[in-house]
């Protein structure tokens, strides 16, 4: 054998260079209607009092993903099959998806990070991309969500968004004395004053922390559609999820879903910033992420707050890759016939 016929080998998880799903990097350049873009955003200065460690949050999720991608170029004909829905997906072989890399991000900056990230979001939309932004603290929402709609605004005239946040923290306080008006706990206050979201297409999933009595206030008045981990566990994810994705679809061109690792009881994803016990489980995420896969409203999702140094075992970066490529799903595999 010569050496080009080595490289053609399927090569091990742990070997190679790293991109999310070992896809292909891209450049701004290269993004053409349709196409699905993965983007870092690797901080945690949004953070005012959690556990720092979420800039690490995208490079272990990269690395993570390859585990799973062996997974499928080891597999025959890059396919497997699913044991409970007796459903085989194979591996697209030129999938429209690529990674662009992280934004530039500026750590001691939060504001310029902030102009960054937005003017990236915004240009992957505006060449018809759907963007997939991987945190980074849960700030990276705000910017994130802002170069969406800025995006979305050049493609539709009276631009209307909706918002849906799955989360054990609402996020929702206008501010407080440690970290002002931007941070990670702030973020849906400050996108919900975009002027193309109305309260009423904005939703929460997985709530399960105590809320300032400012929210709770603005909860009762516009009766916000604060759903919990109770609410989960009574209802059903499944119904839960429903509840959520019409209420943020209702008169809006698109929806924007942001989700934070930490809606995962802290049992199962230990390594966030700030953990919470009795929240949702791994079975019940990983179902909400395969029904965003069917929702046709989905024009762009983040997902952030994974600190992989607080969990040495790895599990947290597997269960977030997993539920992205669970979004992801459509864009990535083919369903065939066995």
């Amino acid at each position: 054998m010569s050496s080009s016929d080595y490289q053609r080998d399927v090569m091990p998880y742990y070997g190679g260079l790293v991109s999310f799903f070992r896809l292909p990097p891209i450049e701004f350049k290269d993004i053409a209607e349709g196409t699905t873009v993965i983007a870092g955003v690797p901080i945690d200065n949004g953070i005012y009092g959690g556990r720092p460690g979420a800039r690490f949050g995208p490079r272990a999720i990269r690395e993570a993903s390859m585990f799973f991608r062996a997974g499928y170029e080891l597999a025959p004909d890059k396919t497997r099959v699913d044991l409970d829905s007796e459903t085989a997906l194979r591996l697209k072989d030129a999938p429209d998806v690529g990674d662009l890399g992280d934004f530039n991000i500026y750590p001691t900056d939060l504001m310029k990070t902030t102009e960054s990230v937005t003017q990236g979001v915004a240009e992957v939309v505006q060449r018809g991309g759907f963007p997939v932004v991987m945190g980074g603290d849960h700030y990276v929402a705000y910017p994130s969500f802002e170069g969406f709609a800025k995006g979305m605004a050049e493609r539709h005239e009276n631009l209307r968004l909706g918002f849906i946040h799955i989360d054990a923290h609402t996020d929702f306080n206008e501010s407080n004395a440690l970290g002002g008006r931007y941070h990670h706990g702030t973020m849906v206050r400050r996108i919900s004053e975009n002027p193309a979201i109305e309260y009423k297409n904005l939703a929460w999933v997985g709530l399960n922390s105590p809320v300032t009595v400012d929210q709770f206030e603005l909860k009762r008045e516009h009766n916000l559609n604060m759903m919990t981990a109770r609410n989960v566990r009574d209802r059903g994810i499944a119904d839960v999820m429903t509840d959520a994705m019409n209420t943020a679809a209702d008169g809006v061109h698109a929806v924007y879903v942001s989700i934070d690792i930490d809606v995962i009881d802290a049992h199962q994803s230990t390594g966030t910033g700030s953990p919470e016990f009795n929240g949702v489980h791994t079975a019940e995420f990983f179902e909400a992420m395969d029904m965003l896969s069917r929702y046709d409203m989905l024009a762009a999702f983040d997902l952030c707050e994974v600190s992989p140094e607080w969990d040495p075992s790895g599990q947290t970066e597997r269960i977030a890759v997993d539920g992205m490529l669970r979004v992801l799903h459509p864009r990535l595999f083919d369903e065939v016939n066995l």
